[in-house]
């Protein structure tokens, strides 16, 4: 049994001293940013990328738009600890907002606009928002029909709109008017009001087998986070940090909240992750970036696509496997190999804007391949291991060391311990206090003594890196955070006419995928065949409409995008059927048995 321990992270570094008269400002996120409002005032705050053109916001402006929203919220007939929540994309009103929110005592509620009305519906009801930001007509139009359902929903509150709108919704320019009539007495009367072990934010895991569940973070866990990752890569305001991830997670947020805290410049794209491409990162020519595995995956194929990136690698990539198996160089190809690197780390450099210092991920395992791609150019690739309950736990890279394979070391205000069965274990300042109205699950998940069960197995070596080694029960950590149940999914394959038995893979990748095996005699009666004369081409095609069809039946993130098509039963030891007629996979058994389809599958672009 390991255990890490750390430390507490200190005050906001590089601060001047407050005044003694002052309200202590390091209480939470919302009083930090307001300092860094008045220190910084008409400096660059955010960048955006908007129609091919870059757009700067100062710390001023940004601040007055966070305090005109706070005080409209309130005008609105808000009270401290009602609920909000934000159904958007990756916009500067969201930025606007979770800033707002979490600043005046509103705990916000996290909604990506790409679940269904149904999963909608169910988290605003559970949570008793009072208020919610939506965009445009497609938003209203969707709260306005869920709104009967959801009896604690008085506000709607509407971006992109000007003109009529339904009695109990409002234009967001509106909100802004009415906030700018209060002062700054108001607003201080709310940063002080607001206390660390407030609610802050409320984070829906996901999932098809019931009800979602909220994870409650309070302030404290936000601010206890944000400091431990900057006590380890320390900003200054000079730096432009870019978010390539959808803020509906808490990595996305993250990266923002940290720069609310440590006073650096951030930058987004106002589209979503997958949309966007090296022409847009080389704009706003940021010095650090965070993703996940999946994007990083499309950033480097463009990358190799540029110039002669790709011949370049693969010339360099041979003579490092030659050095990896304890192979030597002869002095010329030693010069070549180091000519090599230099002209590709700054053909990457150029291609990411020329400032770049390092780039962080999570969500799942980077390709181990393009983890040495960047280590060989020397553009650190830092990994993160974290999640919702918890936020951040472990950095690859931590003290500049980075260990393949590995979830790095634990953040210096993070404890971790491995259990008798092999599950981690985390407790510290950012481990979140439960799940929202949920005290049964809330007691799964922590126990007395303060420790978080992720469900996730590992271990940890003697110097302290953190490894994950797989699940304890049978959910998948998708690599866009989300949380999926492949049991229920495969039950619904498995209740298809065409389908006789399936097993689901995914897990910390970059989508879903299924394993099939047909039943080749239905799809031949079907297409009026006889089963010896199927290709596989017909019986691949046909199961993938009726995939398309159970596709309909589950959010966005569950979706199938990929299938094998198996030519017999799994074996026993991938897949048997209890005495209850319940479904038992041995996913790693799966893993290791169908190594090369499930390979082919994740090789080829999903559909």
């Amino acid at each position: 049994m390991t255990t890490e321990r750390g430390r507490v992270a200190p005050p906001l570094p590089n601060k001047e001293p407050q005044p003694q008269h002052q309200e202590p400002v390091f209480r939470h996120l919302g009083a930090i940013f307001f300092t860094r409002v008045k220190e910084l005032g008409n400096r660059p705050f955010l960048r955006l990328r908007q129609a091919n053109c870059s757009v700067e916001i100062s710390w001023e402006d940004f601040g007055a738009k966070v305090r005109e929203t706070i005080l409209g919220l309130y005008a609105l007939g808000l009270q401290k600890g009602d609920r909000v929540g934000i159904v958007s994309e990756n916009r500067v009103e969201w930025l606007c907002t979770d800033a707002a929110t979490v600043a005046g005592g509103l705990p916000n509620v996290i909604v990506s606009p790409r679940l269904s009305d149904v999963m909608i519906r169910k988290i605003l009801h559970h949570s008793g928002a009072r208020a919610v930001f939506v965009e445009g007509e497609r938003g209203l139009a969707r709260l306005e029909k869920l709104k009967a359902q959801i009896p604690s929903l008085d506000h709607i509150i509407v971006i992109d709109k000007t003109g009529a709108l339904p009695p109990g919704s409002i234009a967001y320019e509106n909100l802004l008017s009415r906030g700018r009539t209060g002062d700054e007495t108001r607003i201080r009367e709310i940063l002080v009001s607001v206390r660390p072990g407030d609610l802050a934010t409320i984070m829906y895991t996901s999932g098809s087998t019931g009800e979602p569940k909220g994870v409650m973070r309070t302030q404290e866990n936000l601010l206890s986070n944000v400091m431990g990752g900057a006590e380890i890569l320390p900003s200054k305001p000079e730096e432009l940090f870019l978010v390539i991830l959808s803020l509906n997670h808490l990595l996305g947020r993250f990266g923002f909240q940290k720069s609310m805290v440590t006073g650096r410049r951030t930058a987004i794209v106002e589209a979503t992750e997958l949309d966007v491409d090296l022409k847009e990162i080389q704009a706003l020519s940021p010095t650090g970036m965070t993703l996940v595995p999946r994007v990083m995956a499309k950033i480097w194929d463009n990358i190799l696509a540029n110039g002669n990136n790709r011949h370049q690698w693969e010339a360099m990539e041979t003579w490092d496997q030659v050095k990896a198996a304890g192979g030597t160089l002869s002095a010329d190809e030693l010069q070549r190999y180091e000519a090599l690197r230099a002209s590709l780390r700054e053909s990457v450099n150029a291609l990411l804007g020329g400032r770049i210092q390092y780039i962080t991920y999570a969500g799942a395992p980077m390709p181990p391949r393009i983890l040495r791609f960047f280590e060989v150019i020397r553009i650190p690739l830092l990994g993160s291991y974290g999640t919702t309950e918890c936020g951040g736990v472990a950095l690859n890279g931590l003290g500049g060391e980075v260990r393949l394979g590995s979830a790095g070391k634990p953040f210096p205000n993070v404890e971790v311990r491995i259990a008798e069965d092999g599950e981690i274990l985390v407790r510290g300042p950012a481990v979140f206090p439960g799940y929202f109205a949920d005290p049964e699950a809330t007691r799964e998940a922590l126990d007395p003594d303060g420790w978080c069960h992720t469900g996730d197995l590992g271990t940890v070596d003697s110097d302290g890196f953190l490894y994950i080694v797989g699940r304890k029960k049978d959910v998948f950590y998708c690599s866009d955070g989300s949380n999926i149940y492949p049991g229920f999914i495969e039950v619904l394959l498995e209740q298809d006419p065409f389908i006789r038995q399936a097993a689901l893979v995914g897990d910390r990748r970059p989508f879903i995928a299924a394993l099939i095996v047909p039943y080749r005699g239905r799809i031949a009666a079907e297409l009026e065949k006889q089963d010896s004369d199927l290709t596989r081409a017909e019986i691949e095609r046909a199961v993938w409409s009726h995939v398309q069809r159970i596709n309909r039946r589950l959010e966005q993130h569950e979706q199938i995008r990929r299938i094998a098509i198996l030519q017999g039963d799994f074996p026993a030891s991938v897949r048997t059927v209890t005495a209850f007629q319940k479904i038992k996979m041995d996913r790693k058994e799966v893993e290791k048995r169908y190594q090369k389809e499930i390979e082919e599958m994740y090789t080829r672009p999903p559909v």
